[in-house]
């Protein structure tokens, strides 16, 4: 999965640290991502831009994956572009080695947390970043920021020898899912996944199994995913506003995407190859 990083450690406790020519630079245009144009695809680095109008405050340290650092760039890209352009951060589902697909998607988590959080949310003064920790100090109140991680659960509803599909109707992913929604304030997990299920498709479930988790900065969540067993009709009623289709796929015909860093497509692989069975 997307952070399963091939052996790499992954140091998220935030350091003050001057950047250097070899460490990574992520630019970030909305939901675009800065790359070189090389083959495969690469990150730029600090020194791709050492002579452009940059000095040390224009960049904010993220974290760093084994030996390499990885700095954002905090002003606006206004100046060249070869070899460089700008792509979707979803290109980031195809891109490798793991260990820098991890970085540019946890990077985008980041550079979107910043972004939305430059001024103080009780006294609207501008927010100054701590030195001691990832958080963000407004001078004139006292009020701290820490970065936004959102909770969601995927659930893979089973039924005998079939697993319910969706396709959704919002964002960019088209291809088949899991139900899956974010858990409301005061909600448990399990709760999410009998609301969640309930909301898509009208449907009941019952022993519901915890499977796995993972990071995921495309939406700035952490995906919590399980498995649970139709209880009662499968008639689908289906919440329009949120899908355009759920469908019931049986075991054999199930197709399983070729993108390795989803919980998605782990959790459908693992029905596939029959390591999901309910009794």
């Amino acid at each position: 999965m997307l952070h399963e990083i091939d052996g790499f450690l992954y140091h998220c406790e935030y350091t003050v640290q001057k950047p250097k020519s070899e460490d990574f630079l992520l630019v970030f245009d909305g939901d675009r991502i800065l790359l070189r144009r090389e083959v495969p695809l690469t990150l730029a680095k600090i020194s791709d831009f050492e002579e452009e109008d940059i000095t040390a405050k224009d960049f904010q340290y993220l974290f760093s994956i084994g030996s390499h650092s990885f700095f954002l760039l905090k002003k606006p890209y206004l100046f060249r572009m070869e070899p460089f352009y700008f792509a979707s951060i979803q290109t980031f589902r195809e891109f490798s080695p793991r260990w820098l697909v991890f970085a540019g998607v946890t990077a985008y988590h980041l550079s979107y947390w910043y972004n939305h959080n430059r001024y103080c949310g009780v006294c609207a003064a501008p927010l100054i970043h701590r030195e001691d920790e990832r958080a963000l100090l407004c001078p004139a109140c006292g009020n701290i920021k820490y970065p936004d991680i959102a909770v969601a659960i995927i659930v893979g509803v089973v039924h005998g020898e079939k697993i319910l599909l969706t396709r959704y109707c919002a964002g960019v992913y088209r291809r088949y899912a899991l139900i899956a929604g974010f858990v409301e304030i005061g909600e448990s997990l399990y709760d999410a996944v009998r609301r969640e299920v309930y909301e898509e498709v009208g449907l009941t479930v019952k022993h519901i199994r915890y499977y796995d988790n993972q990071p995921w900065g495309f939406s700035q969540s952490l995906l919590v995913g399980f498995f649970a067993e139709l209880d009662g009709t499968e008639e689908i009623t289906l919440a329009k506003e949120e899908l355009t289709e759920a469908t019931w796929v049986r075991r054999e015909d199930l197709k399983v995407g070729p993108s390795e860093i989803s919980l998605t497509r782990k959790m459908m692989a693992a029905y596939k190859n029959r390591e999901i069975l309910f009794p």
